[in-house]
């Protein structure tokens, strides 16, 4: 019989996982190293588990839902009386004068911070969403690798003195002029393996393109793709990014949830009368986050200019085109009315934060087909 709850965290490293247990009832304190090895943590566990119910806990980071996975199988198959959640790392509170820094410590603190309440858990999607939520991932760096590779050709190429005159870049007529420079063979060898790194970076990515839009075609995805293209500058890919890293949308209460999930909302240090509004945190989500300050450019175009759009939105029920519209309209105002003022950049992140309250409407149309909850955004 269970006499006791007993509360651990577990520093995961990828060759050992540090465990810091406290039995409630007594207050005794365990502490062991395990192998981050599946037999070797689950014998492990099992040992702890005779001792009480045990409630463990560990911060997300490479190391993934593995061990969460492993734990949840022991719960499942009924051997042992184990919860085990994965922690939100940029929500756990740390001390300013803490500069020590141990597994042993590290295990010890996320103990006492669960015990206490204190831990903020993250939603674990399932082994599919995981999987297909890596492959969106790995087309952002892909993406992100071939603009660098894009950049560096053209820097060194302008270190010789070679400046392209015309506005778009690495189109064929680009590469063109790019073979008919007059080069030595040294140079000619720098600047065709930047070509070479290049063309086998696009293939790359057209190739997990295709891919990634057959699985948006799927059931699981594309009505919420669909939805979500209804907004200005959201494609199947911006769309795919924006579903695997939000989940189930209907788990934020209000769109502010999910501007703050994004790391859009403005930092605050205010004390007293004094009231002190700073940048963005950047704290949440940075792949959806970068995928709305790039939609957020597009919305400085005039509403109804785009031929997309005006084909896309017939093939939508009415309360997504309404959320849709209202969202080109206030989007562009917003934009505008922050540009002639300040930094563009600065009227980007703000269009971005409103524009993560649509993406909320749209995912949560089923919670409340009446649309009562976009009057909460417009208050937002």
């Amino acid at each position: 019989m269970v006499s006791s709850i007993i509360y651990g965290g577990l520093d995961v490293h990828k060759e050992s996982i540090s465990a810091y247990l406290i039995k409630v009832d007594t207050g005794e304190v365990i502490t062991e190293e395990v192998k981050n090895d599946r037999d070797k943590l689950v014998k492990a566990v099992k040992r702890w588990a005779k001792l009480g119910e045990l409630q463990l806990c560990y911060e997300a980071s490479s190391a993934g839902y593995v061990v969460k996975r492993w734990l949840d199988e022991l719960k499942e198959h009924g051997e042992c009386a184990v919860n085990c959640e994965v922690i939100a790392p940029s929500l756990i509170p740390k001390a300013p004068g803490d500069r020590v820094k141990t597994d042993k410590r590290d295990a010890k603190r996320l103990a006492l911070l669960y015990k206490a309440g204190l831990l903020q858990p993250v939603r674990v999607p399932n082994q599919e969403e995981e999987t297909v939520r890596a492959l969106v991932r790995l087309m952002t760096s892909l993406t992100r690798d071939l603009t660098r590779g894009k950049n560096r050709a053209t820097k060194y190429l302008r270190s010789l003195g070679n400046v392209y005159s015309e506005k778009t870049t690495w189109s064929e007529r680009h590469r063109i002029w790019i073979a008919s420079l007059p080069l030595g063979e040294i140079e000619r060898l720098i600047v065709q393996t930047h070509l070479d790194s290049i063309d086998s970076l696009q293939s790359r990515k057209d190739e997990l393109g295709k891919r990634l839009e057959q699985l948006a075609q799927g059931e699981a995805y594309w009505p919420r793709v669909q939805r979500l293209m209804s907004l200005r500058g959201i494609g199947v890919y911006s769309a795919m990014v924006l579903i695997t890293e939000i989940g189930d949308a209907k788990r934020f209460g209000s769109a502010a949830q999910l501007m703050s999930y994004f790391g859009l909302v403005p930092g605050e240090n205010s004390s007293g009368d004094k009231e002190r509004r700073g940048r963005i945190t950047k704290a949440g989500n940075s792949y959806a986050r970068w995928i709305l300050a790039e939609a957020a450019w597009n919305q400085r175009f005039r509403p109804g200019s785009s031929a997309r759009l005006r084909k896309h939105w017939p093939t939508q029920p009415k309360e997504v085109v309404e959320i849709a519209k209202k969202a080109e309209q206030r989007l562009h105002k917003k934009y505008w009315k922050i540009a002639v003022r300040k930094d563009p950049r600065i009227a980007a992140t703000a269009v971005a934060r409103e524009m993560a309250g649509f993406v909320w409407a749209l995912l949560t149309l089923d919670r409340d087909p009446s649309l009562a909850r976009t009057q909460e955004l417009a208050a937002v």
